[in-house]
């Protein structure tokens, strides 16, 4: 066995954490190579968002500020979790002995990292919240359920964070049993419980983010190729539910030939993925206008008065065009939603509508005398 260092001593349930240096070196590996690539692939693909929002699109709306929030949170904890996973290989084989830290550095990183993801979970429900509560603008029912989504496991999530800061024992014996600095550590049922909720209604409400997803997609009458695109696109942001379920069973449940250490390090490869996984997904839904710039260089969002009163303009195929707040059955959505940002729902169906003018092109016939330069900006709709 490696020789122990003066920093570090051997716990009393020693035997739980013994494991073999290979294993124990791969998990810790796989948290640290995951921390790195998503925190890059983070900063991409909110940077995009980012640029499409202020350079494209004229302005950001308050999903995109929490969804900035939300990555900069994520950005500390990734890093913090890289520190945390030097550590643990410098001394790889005094924790593959079963031996734990005698400071108090590396468990306060543990509850320090723990506490960021939890805000980061929080953030990131309150920037998907204002995203779809822009899309159901008329629905009050999926609204109520909406912003109780946001802010149950807000709530439940302040509290998770402000139990595990006052009893830090409960969350570094989960990784180190037998610390110096927890001497009389004694297991808590009121943290246990109010983790397990949190846990539990912050992977329910990402699965129903599905939900309203495709539900809002219901509503729309558009070909299926496209309704289908439209739910994957929308649903996008609420993968990281599936993550969520993942790290909620590991929480519950004991893997078989593993360290009690091994086990939590799992737990914190899934606390990775579930957030960088939605912080991607939530970007690239958004990113619509710039795959449409991609497509069709002469693309360009076009920018309306919020003033809804009919006027008219010169049609340059012949007649005269009207403003497209009156042809609210053309727009249903766009009208009826008054999202002041670019929504996916939105462009989809004004997709739908491009593709009926072309249809129109060929067949020698106008749609209303539509000129596709009438377009109503989503971001300008009050």
């Amino acid at each position: 066995m490696a020789t122990i260092p003066t920093e570090y001593s051997t716990g009393p349930d020693k035997d739980l954490y013994i494991e073999p240096v290979g294993v124990l070196r791969s998990q810790i590996d796989g948290v640290y190579s995951l921390s790195i690539i998503f925190f890059i692939l983070c900063w991409i693909t909110v940077g995009l968002r980012m640029w499409v929002r202020t350079t494209m699109l004229k302005g950001m709306g308050v999903d995109d500020w929490w969804l900035l929030i939300t990555q900069v949170i994520f950005s500390v904890y990734a890093i913090l979790l890289c520190i945390i996973c030097n550590n643990l290989l410098t001394h790889v084989n005094e924790y593959a002995a079963g031996e734990v830290p005698t400071s108090i550095t590396i468990p306060n990183m543990v509850v320090a990292g723990y506490c960021l993801y939890a805000t980061t979970t929080i953030t990131f429900k309150i920037s998907l919240g204002y995203f779809f509560l822009n899309i159901f603008s008329t629905e009050r029912k999926w609204r109520v359920t909406i912003w109780l989504s946001m802010v149950l496991p807000g709530l439940l999530g302040v509290l998770n964070i402000a139990w595990t800061s006052t009893y830090r024992c409960q969350l570094t014996s989960v990784f180190f049993a037998g610390l110096p600095s927890c001497p009389s550590f004694k297991a808590r049922t009121d943290w246990a419980v109010v983790a397990a909720m949190w846990a539990g209604v912050s992977a329910i409400t990402d699965l129903i983010y599905g939900v309203l997803a495709f539900m809002a997609i219901k509503t729309l009458k558009m070909p299926w190729r496209t309704r289908i695109t439209a739910a994957l696109l929308c649903s996008l942001g609420c993968v990281g539910g599936v993550a969520a379920v993942i790290r909620l069973v590991f929480l519950i449940i004991s893997v078989p030939n593993m360290s009690v250490l091994g086990e939590a390090l799992q737990v914190s490869l899934w606390s990775v993925i579930e957030p960088g996984l939605a912080i991607i997904a939530a970007a690239i839904a958004a990113l619509r206008p710039l795959w449409m710039k991609m497509k069709d260089p002469n693309w360009r969002p076009t920018h309306y008065s919020s003033n809804t009163r009919p006027t008219t303009r010169p049609n340059t195929r012949g007649g005269t065009n009207t403003n497209p707040a009156q042809r609210s059955h053309q727009t249903p959505m766009a009208i009826s939603s008054h999202s002041k940002d670019d929504r996916i729902l939105v462009q989809v169906e004004l997709d739908q509508i491009y593709s009926e003018r072309d249809r129109g092109d060929h067949s020698g016939k106008t749609s209303d005398n539509f000129n596709r330069d009438e377009i109503v900006d989503p971001r300008h709709l009050l």
